[in-house]
């Protein structure tokens, strides 16, 4: 079923405020989100995506050469909402994700800055009713983040292999978080881990889902890349950027 151009209310958050220290021989003292592939930023691609899905509402949370973001999205998102990381060197994602939580009353799609992805990402995300952890099948990207999990719930997000648990698929850095999910999420961050702390929001999701029940949804052919350093960059461009024009041609006709 295709999803383009009907309406989703839910809005979108965007984590943005990473320095990227392992990309800048490619983009040099620029945020990673705005590393172009053929002619667009990482970011553009990311708000165009979910504008044809119906998505207009954008919260984005920004740290590291923040201002260069503004510049960019500013006179074609004029209703952004842009927050400010200033702790972004000594805090990981969950705390960025904290600061939005003012700006969050509904459940919302949660997306990463740095990610190339084809348009089924966000359709998909769309489709579910409930927290989604959007998972692929393997990438062999070399930097994977692994979903542990049995009967669709998720156990354990973790970068380390595991023999007690069962391998579903990777870490996708786009996923649909329910209002609920998001208040208890904020609360163990608050509660359970200590400033300033490298905590990301996949950590957090990961330490929940020991007593919550959090879903994961597997596309497994799904064609995206994360964008962290110079092997990422050159092989997005050989061999994913193609890849996902020819997957949205195919799932989009």
């Amino acid at each position: 079923m295709s999803l383009k151009n009907q309406t989703e209310s839910i809005p979108a958050v965007i984590l943005a405020a990473g320095m990227g220290v392992r990309l800048r021989n490619v983009v040099g003292e620029v945020p990673k989100g705005l590393l172009e592939i053929n002619g667009q930023t990482l970011i553009s691609r990311s708000l165009e995506c979910l504008k044809s899905y119906g998505v207009n509402q954008f919260i984005m949370v920004t740290g590291y050469e923040e201002e260069k973001y503004y510049e960019a999205l500013k006179p074609h998102y004029p209703d952004m909402t842009f927050i400010s990381n200033d702790d972004y060197a000594i805090t990981g994602s969950m705390h960025s994700l904290l600061l939005a939580a003012d700006h969050i009353q509904s459940d919302f799609l949660l997306l990463e800055s740095d990610l190339l992805y084809e348009s089924r990402t966000i359709s998909t995300l769309l489709q579910q009713k409930r927290s989604t952890v959007l998972i692929s099948g393997a990438t062999k990207s070399g930097d994977e983040v692994y979903i542990y999990g049995k009967s669709d719930n998720i156990e354990k997000i973790t970068k380390e292999k595991l023999a007690s648990l069962t391998l579903q698929g990777e870490l996708v850095g786009v996923s649909r978080i329910s209002h609920n999910l998001f208040k208890k999420m904020c609360d163990y961050y608050q509660q359970q881990i200590k400033f300033p702390s490298n905590f990301h929001y996949e950590d957090c999701i990961s330490d929940l889902s020991k007593n919550s029940i959090i879903n994961y949804f597997k596309v497994d052919d799904l064609v995206w890349t994360e964008i962290d350093d110079q092997h990422h960059y050159n092989r997005a461009l050989d061999i994913i950027y193609p890849r996902i024009e020819a997957n949205n041609q195919k799932y989009q006709n």
